[in-house]
């Protein structure tokens, strides 16, 4: 199976297991709170004595088709030739990353997740002892993160296009003994609201006039009978609306449209937001054991991946408000035999859904005092 690989979702917690060539062995943990895996196969970061290299690689995944053609210890990611056996000090140089070809010079974030005092936690938090690890931060109220180095994220969220289309932050009611009362992935909060019908507020050009031909989603009642989608013929403005009109070819999704989770969640280092199955609580949050890559939150290949309606700008903020966001247009392998050139960037082409850069799509509500 071919899949647009984003070495991003593969972001977030590695733990020391074992050895490998006589080096720690550090195997990708879940994105929530940082367990291990109970279903979903790691990714692991070792040394390759064969090419003298720290290595990122995942069993499942091949840089070709015949294993025995793969890279070294099925390499996708490289460090220079090196005999250190401190991974982090590794970090500020320049790695090697296959991507279907080998790209050089590229650059990648390894920091302990461990603390040595209370500066370390930006002094918004306590460095403690924790079983397992070394120390770790314990943050004080308002504050989160591995260094507590995030303000509480805002409950509520808004749309820049309608300040009456809300995003709630998702609550954890099973949390554990920490002060963080939200469900965390991928070190961030998730935010969602139940809806119906095509979300024009969460959209770039908002509600549609009177007088504009937009597609609409519609429920048949002919399980049999295909809905016809609208097809936007102004290729300059990239308005073919392709998520929609694929994903509309199917009973299921039209079905979900009549009452669906629109959720906004981070990915490793984009905010996608999504129209899932409307049945959304924390716990099953818990048991999905949620990864980026492996839910295919966006493979760029198929119809099957395509809940994800905006995406953000590439970022490491705390929360969505005061971020970008764009509408994704020829994305989608799906569309390669249209008449449209689809020889886009990985995500198609971007389109911000507010006129200045900066400006952010999603904001804070605040509370009345």
């Amino acid at each position: 199976e071919k899949r647009l690989l984003i070495y991003s979702h593969f972001n977030g917690l590695y733990v020391m297991d074992g050895t490998v060539a006589e080096r720690p062995r550090y195997v990708e943990m879940n994105k929530e709170k940082g367990n291990p895996f109970k279903d979903t196969i790691p990714a692991e970061i070792i040394y390759c004595e064969d090419i003298e290299s720290w290595v990122f690689f995942h069993p499942r995944i091949l840089t070709a088709l015949d294993s025995e053609d793969s890279n070294e210890c099925q390499w996708l990611l490289r460090s220079e030739q090196t005999e250190d056996f401190d991974l982090v000090e590794l970090s500020t140089g320049f790695w090697r990353l296959w991507d279907g070809k080998i790209v050089d010079d590229y650059r990648i974030d390894i920091d302990c997740a461990e603390c040595s005092n209370d500066a370390d936690c930006n002094y918004m938090g306590t460095c403690v002892d924790e079983p397992g690890l070394d120390q770790k931060c314990e943050c004080f109220d308002g504050r989160f993160g591995i260094f507590c180095q995030f303000e509480t994220p805002c409950a509520v969220i808004r749309s820049e296009k309608d300040v009456n289309t809300t995003l709630e932050i998702v609550r954890d009611f099973d949390q554990d003994d920490d002060s963080i009362d939200f469900v965390v992935v991928y070190g961030r909060p998730m935010y969602a609201a139940r809806m119906q019908g095509k979300p024009y507020s969460l959209m770039r050009d908002g509600y549609p006039g009177q007088e504009e031909q937009y597609f609409k989603v519609e429920h048949p009642i002919n399980a049999s009978v295909a809905v016809v989608p609208h097809k936007h013929n102004t290729p300059d403005g990239y308005d073919d609306d392709d998520f929609f009109e694929i994903a509309n070819q199917t009973l299921a999704f039209q079905q979900l449209m009549k009452n669906y989770t629109f959720l906004l969640r981070y990915t490793g280092s984009r905010w996608y937001g999504q129209i899932i199955n409307p049945d959304l609580s924390s716990k099953s949050f818990e048991e999905e054991e949620y990864h980026a890559f492996w839910q295919n939150s966006f493979s760029g290949m198929g119809q099957e991946d395509n809940s994800t309606l905006i995406i953000s700008e590439a970022t490491n903020t705390a929360k969505p408000a005061g971020v970008d966001f764009f509408e994704m247009r020829r994305r989608n392998k799906v569309f390669e035999g249209g008449i449209y050139d689809y020889d886009y960037s990985p995500y198609g082409v971007l389109l911000p859904l507010v006129t200045l850069e900066g400006a952010g799509f999603f904001h804070c509500n605040k509370p009345f005092e």
